[in-house]
């Protein structure tokens, strides 16, 4: 496979999908393949998993050798192998396979996957997340898995691959739909993957969200992903796809902070920023938007704002000075249930409630190594809190 340029460093890829058992058995083993190289590249290109683990139906139940008609497994089994052969540079502390399963589905586990998925377990590579004890929900599991996903890969698949897609486009995510015209396990939908892939090609700013350099290089870079019903060379197909992840943007982290430069407090938050904040915003793989630095598509700059601020990924709030509109920002961030890193300059007295929010405090008279040291660490055991009021459904 050809070098990749920008490496899928720090993004979470869900993939989702299934075959229908009347569809033909070559192309759904193509499908496998298929799958398993992608999953092996994104892994060895810095990139996480987001995945389901339960039962694996095959095509013909009895007989040797039928392929699964879901592709979880052969994702798992990628993973294995690239752990086993210590080549995963995923960049954070938190683990790189996310696998969101409900009890039901963990109990369905087969039992030659057992060792496998224990051998995974005990790696510390795998963040296992359940949802409602008792319930098997298909969209309470979908809706799990999308938090974490930076973008959704599509392979097959009906209704639940379409409720996916839409959650993820609702979110401003991007959803990557593959062609090849495998059916669905369940034969329901309005065509999955397949009709979403025709889709994209006709408004791909509807499915990708690419880097602002090669925003009009959607329809090419779905053309090349083209698998012409399984005749395709699989690694082409593969490439082509790990070029398009490659052109995604990186998550948002929206910047909360004082942007008035004649406050007493505006050259210490600049230079912290400047100095701290983004050189660690970077390395943990997500895009700033800061306003000011930023090109503005609406007339009102509130707009603006509250627009960015609702489909970012991350929120860094900076309560430095004590503004209002950090405070309503700050609000607006916790309630939409963004990941929030809340920080202030030391000496900085925090009003109630805020102060029961935990907080980093920074200090420009330690150095500025140490407080990028600090930040980070902050950040990788605050970025995953729940939300301040978890809905609980039934």
């Amino acid at each position: 496979m050809a070098a990749i340029t920008h490496p899928v460093n720090g993004k979470y890829i869900h993939f989702a999908g299934s075959a229908s058992k009347l569809r033909d058995t070559a192309l759904i083993r193509y499908a496998h393949e298929l799958v398993r190289g992608i999953a092996t590249e994104i892994l060895r290109s810095g990139g996480g998993l987001v995945l389901f683990a339960g039962k694996e139906p095959v095509q013909a139940a009895g007989i040797p050798g039928s392929p699964a008609i879901i592709f979880d497994w052969t994702i798992l089994e990628a993973a294995d192998s690239v752990v086993t052969q210590g080549r995963l540079p995923w960049p954070h502390s938190r683990p790189p396979l996310v696998i969101v399963i409900s009890e039901k589905a963990e109990q369905e586990i087969p039992d030659h996957r057992r060792a496998m998925w224990e051998r995974l377990l005990r790696s510390g590579v795998v963040r296992v997340e359940y949802i409602q004890p008792g319930a098997r929900s298909g969209a309470m599991l979908r809706d799990r898995q999308a938090q974490f996903g930076s973008a959704l890969i599509c392979l097959g698949g009906g209704t639940g691959v379409e409720h996916l897609a839409s959650v993820y486009q609702s979110r401003h995510r991007s959803v990557i739909p593959l062609d090849l015209p495998i059916g669905a396990s369940r034969e329901d939908g309005t065509g999955g993957s397949e009709r979403l892939n025709r889709e994209a090609q006709a408004n791909p700013k509807a499915f990708l969200r690419l880097r602002p350099d090669l925003a009009e290089s959607g329809a090419s870079l779905l053309l090349g992903m083209k698998t012409k019903n399984g005749t395709a060379d699989r690694e082409v197909v593969a490439d082509a796809v790990m070029r398009l992840l490659a052109a995604l943007d990186a998550p948002h982290a929206f910047y909360v902070r004082l942007l008035n430069n004649k406050e007493e407090e505006f050259s210490s938050v600049e230079h912290y920023f400047r100095n701290v904040v983004d050189p660690i915003v970077e390395s943990l793989g997500y895009r700033r938007l800061e306003m000011g630095a930023e090109r503005t598509e609406h007339a009102f700059l509130n707009v603006e704002i509250f627009e960015r601020l609702h489909y970012s990924d991350l929120a860094i709030v900076d309560v430095t000075g004590l503004r209002l509109n950090c405070f309503v920002e700050l609000g607006y961030a916790l309630g939409r249930g963004n990941s929030v890193i809340v920080m202030a300059q030391q000496g900085t007295v925090l009003p109630f409630d805020q102060c029961a929010i935990p907080t980093h405090f920074w200090s420009l008279e330690s150095s500025t190594e140490s407080n990028r040291r600090l930040l980070l660490d902050f950040i990788e055991h605050n970025l995953d809190r729940p939300s301040l009021v978890v809905t609980h459904i039934g």
